[in-house]
């Protein structure tokens, strides 16, 4: 397995390198610890904003000047925010890794919007929340049931932020915030493929290596003890139910996370998976189907959720899942579901590791939420998960103390 290289700034910025001498491409990711869970009310989407408009003109070019220089070269640009933490990519050529490393921090660095793109992002920064508000299956999860799961921390904020912060917020503020955070201090950069050495550090020494200093902003303990909540919301749009149940976990620092990570799995890897024998083919219950935990460092979220399925057979939906936990609390799983579900959820993340992209994504994770683990080593730790590691994990945090929420018809 290939060394992982960390070099750390005197700035505070912090560079990671995987080469891979196999491919012709390399995967530049930018990261700033900055997101939702940093945000007040009055600026709840401001990091999802800045996100939008990181490819927007600044001093160096127009926005179009920028996607024409990345896209004509060959390189694929995205970005992304999370609760935790903004990130930017570009995907290139080998050959034009330093160009797509020149153009990342031009946009990095650039503080001062212009109003018109201001003005017109924010309508597209509308309409995508809007479009989760018309989305049933987005909504139940990322608007209705962590914000209740989280409720008065600081990870109830959501990611896209509300329509009311997004079209009151003013450019002036936007700015600022983004000059709060996107400091070396609070950057990772992670460079995943094909490339030259001495050439990228050269360009990082000459690009993000020369700003000066930021200051590394605190954030508030998340308290993963449970206790049973509850919300539903009635909408006159919708013939379906959508139900959400789960629980606030330890994340990557406990000694159960792999336990949680498989134990989701068993519940909804694959056709085969528990819940989706239960309630889809045993029961006919539920468009969607599906488990899973998101770990951050010390907290984490471990959520089954049941999507568009008829309000008469709700009562039958939650039965099910808690007969499902119950099963895996008090019966033993067999030797042949434990390892196949293993060899599914390990196959799956080994094609995660292949592409360089979502390689350096992992990285990004890695550093940002110290897991304490080589992330491509997951696969030891995961065979060495038994049947009694999984029944105590089942009994420890399966309880009843879950939350709950619901998004129903009107009449349902």
């Amino acid at each position: 397995m290939d060394e992982i290289q960390r070099i750390e700034y005197g700035n505070g910025l912090r560079v990671l390198l995987e080469e891979r001498a196999n491919t012709k491409k390399a995967a530049l990711l930018v990261g700033v610890r900055v997101g939702s869970v940093d945000e007040d009310d009055r600026i709840n989407g401001g990091s999802h904003f800045n996100e939008h408009l990181l490819f927007k003109s600044n001093k160096y070019r127009t926005g179009r000047q920028i996607t024409e220089d990345l896209e004509y070269s060959g390189t694929v640009i995205n970005a992304y925010t999370t609760w935790k933490y903004t990130a930017f990519y570009a995907k290139t050529p080998c050959m034009e890794l330093e160009n797509a490393i020149e153009i990342l921090y031009e946009a990095a660095t650039n503080m001062d919007y212009r109003k018109r793109e201001f003005e017109l992002e924010r309508e597209v920064v509308l309409t995508e929340i809007r479009n989760y508000i018309n989305s049933p299956d987005k909504y139940a999860l990322m608007d209705l049931f962590i914000p209740t799961l989280f409720n008065n921390t600081p990870l109830e904020k959501k990611i896209q932020g509300t329509v009311e912060a997004m079209s009151s917020v003013e450019k002036s503020e936007l700015e600022e915030f983004k000059r709060e955070f996107y400091s070396p201090t609070n950057t990772v950069m992670v460079v995943c493929g094909n490339f030259n050495e001495k050439k990228l550090l050269d360009k990082v020494e000459n690009t993000f290596g020369s700003l000066g200093d930021g200051k590394h902003h605190p954030r508030e303990e998340i308290d993963i003890s449970n206790r049973h909540r509850f919300r539903e919301e009635s909408r006159a749009d919708i013939n379906q139910m959508y139900l959400s149940l789960g629980y606030r976990v330890p994340g990557y620092s406990s000694d159960d996370f792999f336990k949680l990570d498989l134990l989701s799995s068993i519940l909804s890897e694959g056709l085969s998976s528990r819940l989706f024998k239960e309630l889809r083919e045993r029961r006919g219950i539920g468009y969607s189907v599906g488990s899973f935990y998101k770990p951050f460092q010390n907290e984490g979220m471990f959520i089954s959720h049941v999507d568009g399925f008829n309000p008469n057979k709700l009562e039958e939906t939650q039965e099910t899942i808690e007969m499902v936990f119950n099963d895996l609390k008090n019966e033993r799983i067999s030797e042949r579901e434990l390892e196949g579900t293993k060899n599914l959820m390990l196959s799956k993340y080994d094609d995660l590791l292949e592409r360089i992209t979502e390689s350096a994504m992992l990285l990004l994770e890695s550093e940002f939420c110290g897991i304490p683990f080589d992330y491509r080593e997951k696969e030891r730790y995961i065979r060495e998960v038994s049947v009694k590691d999984l029944m105590d994990a089942a009994n420890k945090y399966l309880g009843d103390d879950y939350t709950i929420t619901l998004l129903k018809p009107e009449d349902g």
